[in-house]
C-alpha cells in the first residue's frame, strides 16, 4: 500500500541517484514489504496509510523529474533530493501521532547508528 514507506526512515535514495531510474520489480516488492513491515511496527490506521501514499507518490515523481534532469550538477542533484525527502518526511510526520512520531525518531536514529556501523560488534564506540 505505502510504496516507499522507508523514504521516512531513511532517504536511500539519495545515494543512488545517478543510478537507473526504474528499479527492479523485485527491489520494489522489498521496499513495499519494508514499507508495510514500518507502517505496522508504527500502528498506521488505515487513515494514514491512505493519506501517506499520495505524498510517497508526489515525492517519487519530485525525485524521478530531478533524476531526469542531466542538467544539475550530481552534487547539487544530492543536496535537491534531500530537500525533497525533507519536505515529503515533514509532511508525513505531521500525520503522525506524537507516540507514532517519537517511535518513527527512534527508528531513524537506530537505523543511523546501525548504518554508520554503531551496531557492529568491532566498530569503535
Amino acid at each position: 500500500m505505502i510504496v516507499t514507506f522507508a523514504a521516512l526512515l531513511a532517504a536511500l535514495p539519495t545515494l543512488g541517484l545517478a543510478a537507473d531510474e526504474s528499479a527492479p520489480a523485485s527491489r520494489r516488492e522489498k521496499m513495499q514489504e519494508g514499507a508495510d513491515r514500518l507502517a505496522d511496527e508504527l500502528g498506521l490506521t488505515a487513515d494514514q496509510r491512505a493519506k501517506m501514499k499520495p505524498l510517497f507518490e508526489q515525492e517519487r515523481a519530485e525525485i524521478d523529474a530531478l533524476r531526469a534532469d542531466t542538467s544539475i550538477a550530481r552534487e547539487d542533484r544530492r543536496a535537491k533530493a534531500g530537500a525533497i525527502h525533507k519536505k515529503y518526511r515533514e509532511l508525513r510526520d505531521a500525520l503522525l501521532t506524537p507516540e507514532q512520531k517519537a517511535k518513527a525518531d527512534k527508528m531513524r536514529a537506530d537505523m543511523g547508528r546501525h548504518r554508520d556501523g554503531g551496531d557492529k560488534p568491532d566498530a569503535p564506540k
